[in-house]
This record gives structure tokens, C-alpha cells and sequence, in this order.
């Protein structure tokens, strides 16, 4: 299979389709990378059925020498004070002015995305995996399970007293020095809250994917 670009509900994304067109996985990259970033993945994680999508943040960040994206912007002022000082910044009270603006894109992406595809897991790192925990709550998308990987509780006041359940995968570092494992652990019992099914998978490190996870993100595709 090869990867071909394509612009979905106003959203570039590298994509790697097949002829079976019963699951998508999606997955959105972290602040500063972009659509190329996790792109390399799926063929280690690729059943032969899956149906792969790597959209690129909505907003352009120039990184000197190449584009970054984000998804919504950072207080890096903040962020730096919290390295320096070992300070928890809490993320659940922050809700970025993109934030709703971003949803609303990627729900759109989303539900075209469902026009075809009956069923659709949904993943994300860092800024990707906070977006992907707020869609998980949109009542009527086909969301079969969830990847959540080193991010944090964000815009706790947008999420509901009530949501379906479905699977959720997740992990982090136990010293992520850009989104502390706190953040990581309040977003696990809010997740758990709505009942969703899963548990947070703790490693030794920092804000990455490691060898570790990849291996238990492919069991959690194939359990699905």
C-alpha cells in the first residue's frame, strides 16, 4: 500500500487506504510535528485491514527548517517556568482559545472520514491525545477505541457528567519534563469517570513513544 496525500473536510492528511473499508485509525500528532511525525508507525502497528490517517495540526508553527503544526496554541512561558521549577502545570484548567475551533475541524474530519468507514479508533500524542479525549465524547461518531499517549487532563470544564464507554489505551513517562505524569494520571480517572474501559501504562522516561508502547499499542489494535 502505498501513502497518498489527500484533503479531508479541510484537513491535509497522509493516508494509507486498502480495499477493506470497514476500520479507519487516526492520529494526530503532538505540538511542533507534524503529519509525517507518527506516520512512520503504521506499518508496525498494520493488521493488513486497517485503513491509516495522519492529518496535520491546523496550525502552522515554523521551525526553521521545516513546517511544524499544532493543534492549539501552548503558553510557553509557562512551560518553561514549569521545566525550571519542577512546578505542576496543570492542564485541566487551561482551555486553549483554539481549542473549540480545533474540534470542530477534526470532528468534521472525522464524520466524512465515517462516511466511509464503519468504524474508527482514534489516537493521538501530547496535544493529539488531549484533542482525541474530548472527540471521544461525541455521542454519534463510530469510535471503536482510543490511543492516548503522553498527554495530560485538559478543559476538564468542557467534558460531561456522562459519556459511552469505550477502550482506551494510554501511557506515559515517569519523567516527562513537558507534560508531568499528574496531568497523565487526572486525565486516566476522569476517563475511567466516564466509563471508559482502560488503564494508564506507566514507563521510564520522558515526553516519547517508546519500543515499549508501540508493542502494547499493536496488542491493543488487535484486540480491537
Amino acid at each position: 500500500m502505498k501513502p497518498v496525500l489527500k484533503n479531508i473536510a479541510g484537513i491535509e492528511s497522509l493516508c494509507v487506504e486498502n480495499a477493506d473499508t470497514e476500520t479507519a485509525v487516526v492520529f494526530f500528532h503532538g505540538y511542533g510535528a507534524n503529519m509525517q511525525d507518527l506516520f512512520p508507525l503504521w506499518e508496525m502497528w498494520d493488521n493488513g485491514k486497517f485503513n491509516w490517517y495522519f492529518p496535520n495540526g491546523i496550525l502552522p508553527l515554523p521551525m526553521g527548517y521545516y513546517e511544524g503544526r499544532a493543534w492549539f496554541s501552548i503558553d510557553m512561558e509557562a512551560l518553561d517556568r514549569a521545566i525550571r521549577t519542577g512546578e505542576f502545570r496543570n492542564m485541566a484548567a487551561s482551555v486553549p482559545p483554539e481549542l473549540d475551533l480545533t474540534l470542530k475541524q477534526q470532528e468534521n474530519f472525522l464524520r466524512e472520514l465515517a462516511k466511509k468507514h464503519k468504524k474508527i479508533i482514534l489516537g493521538g500524542f501530547s496535544q493529539g491525545a488531549m484533542c482525541v479525549s474530548h472527540l471521544a465524547l461525541i455521542a454519534d461518531l463510530p469510535l471503536a477505541g482510543l490511543v492516548l499517549l503522553s498527554g495530560n487532563l485538559l478543559a476538564e470544564e468542557k467534558f460531561p457528567k456522562a459519556a459511552r464507554g469505550i477502550p482506551f489505551y494510554q501511557s506515559h513517562g515517569t519523567k516527562d519534563p513537558i507534560l508531568p505524569l499528574k496531568g497523565a494520571q487526572l486525565l486516566e480517572e476522569k476517563m475511567k469517570g466516564l466509563n471508559f474501559q482502560g488503564k494508564l501504562q506507566v514507563f521510564e522516561g520522558g515526553h516519547e513513544i517508546p519500543m515499549k508502547v508501540i508493542q502494547e499499542v499493536k496488542f491493543f489494535l488487535t484486540q480491537l
